[in-house]
């Protein structure tokens, strides 16, 4: 070790960092990629559904017409059959959970607002009766007809 120069360990250490860094961010890269892609054909899905909702019937036969010249022409340009995305069920598996999570939220709203309903209506009737037995004459004496009647209700 006395004959190696004394910034050789500190060479080697910082090559090794470089290429930790290098694989980090090629890493990074690949994953930036693949996001990208799942997002793309993600919206491209939603938009595709959004336009042909919108679309009258006349326009979506035309556009079945003009899908089947592009499929003939792209056929005659080549005979080989496409590749299968490779990432289809990842797209099937993150269509379902958004779906099972869009349920799950209206459920959450739906249990929500019943439950809303309910303590609103328990507070007015609350509200009734405690008007009704906070009733007073005009020296302050508690009115006793009103409360009797609460107390018979009761039974």
């Amino acid at each position: 070790m006395g004959n190696l120069p004394k910034n050789r360990t500190r060479n080697s250490y910082h090559n090794k960092a470089k290429q930790i860094r290098k694989k980090l961010i090629r890493k990074a890269k690949i994953k930036k990629d693949f996001y990208k892609t799942l997002i793309f054909d993600f919206d491209t899905n939603i938009e595709k559904t959004f336009a042909s909702s919108l679309r009258n019937e006349s326009e979506v036969e035309k556009g079945r017409k003009d899908q089947k010249d592009n499929i003939e022409i792209k056929k005659s340009k080549s005979n080989r059959k496409s590749k299968p995305n490779p990432f289809y069920k990842v797209f099937q598996e993150r269509e379902r959970i958004h779906r099972e999570k869009c349920a799950e939220k209206e459920s959450i709203r739906e249990e929500r607002k019943l439950y809303k309903q309910k303590r609103e209506a328990y507070n007015a009737r609350r509200n009734k009766t405690k008007k009704k037995l906070m009733k007073c004459t005009y020296k302050g004496q508690p009115i006793m007809k009103s409360r009797i009647d609460h107390i018979l209700s009761k039974i």
